[in-house]
């Protein structure tokens, strides 16, 4: 289905957020708190179906994970079923109105291992503000011609994690989806990527410097080149195309 046609048919879905069980799917079954208009495919069960079956082999029992960009937390929801009661799953959402339904989805699931920061991650010293636009229940950088914008709250994960982690501080895996500022989330978390190496999953968006990125990550020690988690018949190897994830692990995993 074409983008166009997606637009079109998503006009007319109702923007009321209420509690939907999800319909079909990995996640089936679930509830996840959203609107028909802002994320359908979550409802359905017919999104990230790569990615969580890439987590299902990548994310054990007892793990941490860190969600970035959580949006709904339909990802969330997946990990946070995998890790089981003994792991934890940190999801990032800095739009106050998306995270709230997010912490009800998390109260509606009994997952007492997801914890929700109604936060961005990038590059500041400590914490700072931005002003972005945004669509759907997310801030996205990379629109152009937005028609609403909000203020959120950033703050650099280095400095950030001691503060929320507990007395466990390890990660074990991150995803990363954040609509742009893909470099800058980086950039902010480099001393725990050095310190603990966790698995990453990258989804890359329009206009992101995909050099920078991965000259940073080869530096930290993330030699390989990114596995697609959507391999695409078209694609060189590895083309890092626009609004796709890739994974990357340390050169010794």
């Amino acid at each position: 289905m074409s983008a166009l046609i997606k637009e079109t048919i998503r006009k007319i879905l109702p923007r009321s957020i209420s509690r939907h069980r999800i319909i079909g799917g990995p996640l089936r079954g679930l509830v996840i708190v959203t609107s028909w208009h802002d994320y359908p495919a979550a409802i359905l069960g017919r999104t990230e179906t790569p990615l969580v079956d890439w987590f299902s082999h990548h994310a054990r029992r007892g793990e941490t994970w860190l969600d970035i960009g959580a949006h709904f937390g339909y990802t969330a929801l997946a990990l946070a079923r995998l890790v089981g009661p003994a792991g934890r799953v940190f999801a990032f959402e800095p739009m106050i109105s998306t995270a709230g339904c997010l912490a009800q989805t998390r109260q509606m699931n009994r997952f007492a291992n997801l914890t929700v920061v109604p936060i961005g991650l990038g590059q500041p010293e400590s914490f700072a503000s931005l002003t972005l636009p945004v669509t759907r229940g997310m801030a996205d950088s990379t629109l152009t011609a937005a028609t609403w914008h909000e203020r959120i709250n950033v703050a650099r994960l280095d400095w950030l994690w001691p503060r929320i982690c507990g007395e466990d501080s390890k990660i074990d895996g991150i995803k990363i989806d954040v609509q742009g500022m893909e470099a800058d989330t980086i950039r902010g978390m480099t001393g725990l990527l050095e310190a603990f190496g966790p698995k990453l999953v990258i989804e890359f968006h329009r206009g992101v410097n995909r050099g920078a990125i991965l000259g940073r990550l080869r530096d930290l020690g993330y030699r390989k080149p990114g596995e697609p988690i959507e391999p695409a018949p078209e694609e060189a190897e590895p083309a890092y195309l626009d609004d796709r994830s890739y994974a990357f692990s340390r050169t010794n995993e």
